[in-house]
């Protein structure tokens, strides 16, 4: 297995397995991706370290592809528009995802969801799914705890209940 494990990585594929026992889960921010985009939509080596690794992103899921879920973007933003009407305009601020078929989470516009899974970065382009900079595969997906915005509905923040 270790060296099957050690032949996808110097081929740049995805490293095999979950995480050992012990290892973090490293965290992304849609902050650093913006920050990795240089000319020509080349990423910088230090988003590039994370090919193959699990990591962790949370964003607001952006419904593009089947119903079930299991291809979608993940956006710094809802694709309501509710930081100022503002919408996800390029590739530093989406991720491509890629989930198991049936994803068992319920999808809602305000919510913030948690995605774990093998990262890939750099240009690529896919005949379906057309071209993106990010992407993560075999993804985990559940609702950020503590995250929600607003719940359906509403139009203000809610109040504390006494």
């Amino acid at each position: 297995m270790a060296s099957l494990c050690l032949a996808c990585a110097s081929f740049g594929l995805a490293v095999c397995g979950p995480p050992a026992y012990g290892e973090e889960i490293r965290r992304l921010t849609f902050a650093q991706l913006v920050d990795s985009i240089r000319a020509n939509f080349e990423v910088t080596q230090t988003i590039k370290s994370y090919n193959g690794k699990e990591v962790e992103i949370h964003g607001f899921i952006i419904p593009a592809g089947p119903p079930d879920l299991s291809f979608f973007l993940l956006s710094r933003v809802s694709a309501l528009g509710n930081y100022c009407c503002e919408v996800p305009v390029g590739q530093d601020e989406t991720v491509y995802v890629y989930a198991p078929k049936g994803v068992k989470v319920r999808y809602d516009p305000l919510r913030v969801y948690k995605v774990r899974g093998a990262f890939e970065a750099g240009p690529h382009t896919d005949r379906i799914d057309g071209f993106s900079l990010f992407r993560v595969r075999n993804a985990q997906v559940e609702e950020a705890a503590g995250a929600q915005i607003f719940k359906l509905g509403e139009t203000s923040a809610p109040t504390p209940q006494k």
